[in-house]
């Protein structure tokens, strides 16, 4: 018997964004597993709004909280390392995108991590203040650590070819303009990846 087009892609979103487990696929979606059981094997087929479940539960990214005005007490450039990772918990090495505030939580800063939030957070908060401070003002901070109190951060997890952690930051940069960030992201469509050659460029 040949199977329909909703069981053979039920099949190959269990095989290539599940390695085959179906128990985990139908955890991940909500279902039960003999749903997901008597989908692939044709003995029921999932309606419309089903499949666009399931599509969008394998495909689209989900982002998480990581860390939320997390207080950082940073007197000294050798405390930012631990301050971190006391505020990022279990988040260090995870991608997404993140936010410095001042004693007053307002925006100073906003950056993307690919590489995983500890070792982005900390080149940048190493980074010049970028900000021109009246003259009169006594003990001029230079450094983003010397005025950041306050941090957050958000798990924007990678798709094939889109990159959603830039695309995100790109559209808070443009929405909130902070005073630290000197270029804003851009928002530009991805690329279609090459098929022999047939794909278009945009």
């Amino acid at each position: 018997m040949k199977k329909s087009f909703e069981s053979q892609l039920v099949e190959y979103l269990v095989t290539n964004y599940f390695d085959g487990g179906r128990a985990e696929f139908a955890e991940h979606t909500g279902y039960y597993k003999v749903q997901v059981d008597n989908w692939i094997g044709g003995k029921n087929k999932p309606q419309k709004a089903t499949v666009r479940h399931l599509l969008s539960s394998c495909i689209a990214p989900e982002f998480r909280v990581a860390a939320e005005f997390k207080h950082v007490d940073i007197d000294l450039a050798s405390q930012i390392r631990p301050e971190l990772k006391k505020a990022l918990g279990d988040h260090t090495v995870s991608s997404g995108v993140y936010a410095f505030y001042d004693s007053m939580c307002s925006v100073v800063y906003i950056g993307k991590a690919s590489s995983g939030f500890l070792e982005e957070m900390y080149q940048q908060l190493k980074g010049p203040l970028g900000v021109s401070l009246p003259k009169r003002v006594r003990k001029t901070p230079f450094k983003r650590w010397e005025v950041v109190r306050y941090i957050s951060a958000y798990e924007v997890p990678f798709v094939d070819h889109l990159d959603y952690p830039k695309h995100v930051e790109a559209l808070v940069l443009r929405l909130s303009k902070p005073i630290g960030n000197k270029i804003l992201g851009s928002l530009n469509k991805s690329n279609p990846p090459k098929d022999h050659g047939t794909a278009r460029k945009i």
